[in-house]
């Protein structure tokens, strides 16, 4: 029994695999990926069936995968400063294209994290878009993402990732690196 389309764009997003690469794996464009889990169009059985094995595959084989962090995260970590301007940290997201940053004091040790859907919370929640100006990080910040030591194996990591956006990467308490779910995939590919 395969699950529902819903349950299928679920799996997509708890493994952190685009729309695109789902669509480049199946062998159709991403529009046809993203008619389906709107439910505009009627998949064929093989279809779903070839969808639903690679995102099962993907998960197993990231669960079972015995390399370390260290081998696969990504070493370019951007950061900011509680005393930094909101405006600053949101305009450094944009321009790397991320949707959150951690937060980290003068001494590198890691504080918090900002994130854009918390900025658009204040702001939902009746929030002046001119008080953005006027904030500084540390008073928006949310705690840190789950930090784990660089010798972690993946297959310890990848169930935190089911639950936080990213891994913080760690050495002797110094921060070194970052891992998202897009970097287990690609592990997953060139390990698994």
């Amino acid at each position: 029994m395969f699950p529902t389309i819903d349950e299928i764009r679920k799996m997509r997003k708890n493994l952190g695999i685009s729309q695109k690469e789902l669509a480049r794996v199946s062998g159709v464009s991403q529009s046809y990926i993203a008619r389906l889990e709107k439910g505009d169009i009627n998949p064929t059985y093989e279809r779903v069936k070839k969808i639903y094995e690679y995102l099962s595959t993907s998960g197993m084989r990231a669960e079972s995968l015995e390399i370390t962090a260290e081998k696969v995260m990504s070493v370019a970590v951007v950061t900011c400063y509680p005393d930094d301007s909101v405006i600053s940290a949101l305009n450094r997201m944009r321009e790397r294209g991320f949707s959150q940053l951690p937060v980290v004091n003068r001494e590198g040790k890691v504080v918090g994290t900002i994130t854009e859907s918390g900025l658009n919370d204040l702001l939902i929640r009746g929030a002046p878009l001119e008080s953005l100006h006027k904030l500084i990080v540390s008073k928006v910040m949310v705690p840190p993402l789950p930090i784990v030591h660089r010798t972690s194996p993946i297959s310890v990591i990848y169930p935190i990732l089911r639950y936080y956006s990213a891994v913080l990467i760690s050495d002797g308490g110094e921060l070194k690196g970052v891992l998202t779910k897009a970097d287990v995939l690609k592990a997953v590919e060139m390990y698994g």
